[in-house]
């Protein structure tokens, strides 16, 4: 891997023998390097992971074709982009267009024990410890490179790919942006669904463009 991460694009092999191809929009390990996260910022616990968005355009080779967006935004392991990932391209990075997983956390507040977190957004809402870990359920983290070609079979629709086992090969246990439970959260923060990242950390104050900088 190069030492700018930010726009490089991979392709993933699919169990069929074709290719699904993303691109890396964050190396959470640079930006720490560089100093440029607050001591409260939630982006360090996924320093072993990039934030890549996929696309859905599938092919029998890795040839890169521009499609639209399949996953907008998702951390996943590193260590296989530039290695059995194969690197294709290279497309600069938007911060304006930069999107994060959406997820909660356990943390005590003076209204709650819960916090939504996306990004640098950490928000305090009022929701049960409970809630949180068992009603909601929905706690982020980052993917695994081994079950990452089934997460993107699970995104495409083709659920019946994935075998048993791999049960946590989905997105709606990481991401609020694929749970059921989304507008119950968003009825607790300042700002709407429609609004795009960019949108909703400018509105708290915050400056994603100084990370590609």
């Amino acid at each position: 891997m190069s030492k700018t991460a930010h726009g490089t694009i991979f392709a993933v092999p699919l169990p069929d023998g074709t290719f699904v191809f993303g691109r890396v929009m964050l190396d959470v390990s640079k930006v720490l390097k560089r100093r440029l996260l607050p001591a409260d910022s939630p982006l360090p616990f996924c320093a072993g992971a990039y934030l890549v968005e996929m696309y859905s355009q599938i092919t029998t080779n890795i040839d890169f074709v521009p499609s639209p967006l399949l996953i907008p935004g998702a951390f996943v392991e590193l260590r296989e982009i530039g290695t059995t990932w194969p690197i294709v391209d290279q497309v600069a990075v938007d911060p304006r267009k930069v999107e994060f997983p959406e997820y909660l956390i356990g943390f005590r507040h003076a209204k709650g024990d819960g916090a939504f977190v996306c990004g640098e957004i950490k928000y305090p809402v009022p929701f049960t410890l409970d809630d949180v870990l068992k009603g909601i359920n929905v706690l982020g983290g980052w993917h695994s490179a081994f079950l990452w070609p089934y997460v993107c079979l699970w995104a495409l629709g083709r659920r019946s790919e994935i075998p048993a086992e791999y049960k946590t090969a989905n997105l709606e246990d990481y991401d609020l942006r694929f749970s059921p439970h989304r507008a119950r959260v968003y009825e607790h923060l300042p700002f709407s669904i429609a609004q795009s990242y960019f949108e909703k950390q400018a509105q708290l104050g915050l400056h994603v463009e100084r990370l590609y900088e």
